[in-house]
């Protein structure tokens, strides 16, 4: 392994900021499925229950995994989103920056090797998310699943694993910002956008809606999707990774 790559490895082991978000990822959004699931189906009159019913596509693992698609679709961008902003934007708020233009390690590596090790850790994140919910449906009385909620659990896996890689431009805010709180607004930026255009019936274009417009399906409510727009995922990742990087090769200590 290259020094970039073990001393940013490093970082995001020791880091409490990854823990903490990784734990959030993985946990909540099935917890919090769950529970939106087992309030549908009390078929309560309160409005947390009729909210509940409202939302879910059905019940059963139909339910508990549309609703699951709907919450990873903003946690998962929310929660890589932070630890993307806190690995680039650290750098300037600690001031750590200044010691990178003496390292012998080029500045644009260390930006890279930032972006591949937090692609790596978003998508091992966004699998075991996934993973951890199928075992919590199991555990909690929705039985076996059918060949259609396998599908779902397929579509889910993928909008896990795009949700990271939509995060990504989140780094080349906070390293043209200086610092986290330009990161923290770039991300809810991109959050309110997603929903906007998702109300507005564009949401199967714009790039950071189009992941969960498709997971989410005509069951839903939402247009049909082509499977071919989600290359509009990997396009704009990459290119804010390639801004990213280019910014870290050229920019001067501010």
């Amino acid at each position: 392994m290259s020094p970039a790559y073990a001393v940013e490895a490093l970082k995001l082991r020791r880091s409490r900021v990854v823990l903490v978000a990784t734990l959030a990822l993985v946990l909540l959004p099935a917890a919090m499925a769950r529970a939106f699931l087992a309030a549908a189906e009390r078929g309560g009159d309160n409005p947390a229950d009729l909210k509940a019913a409202a939302v879910l596509p059905g019940v059963g693992w139909t339910g508990y995994l549309g609703g699951l698609v709907q919450i990873y679709a903003t946690a998962g961008l929310l929660g890589v989103g932070i630890v993307v902003g806190w690995c680039f934007g650290r750098e300037y708020a600690d001031r750590t920056v200044v010691s990178l233009y003496a390292s012998a390690t080029p500045r644009d590596r260390i930006a890279s090797a930032k972006l591949v090790l937090l692609t790596l850790w978003a998508t091992a994140v966004g699998l075991t998310a996934v993973l951890v919910a199928g075992l919590l449906g199991l555990a909690t009385g929705l039985g076996v699943p059918d060949d259609g909620d396998l599908r779902t659990a397929a579509r889910l896996s993928v909008l896990a694993v795009l949700s990271g890689m939509l995060a990504l431009p989140v780094a080349a805010a906070a390293s043209v910002g200086r610092g986290y709180l330009p990161a923290v607004g770039g991300l809810l930026v991109l959050v309110v956008l997603a929903q906007m255009a998702t109300v507005a019936g564009a949401g199967g274009w714009w790039p950071w809606s189009v992941p969960a417009v498709w997971a989410m399906g005509p069951e839903a409510g939402m247009p049909v999707v082509a499977t071919g727009r989600l290359l509009l995922v990997p396009a704009v990742a990459l290119a804010g990774a390639v801004g990213t990087v280019q910014w870290w090769r050229h920019a001067e200590v501010g």
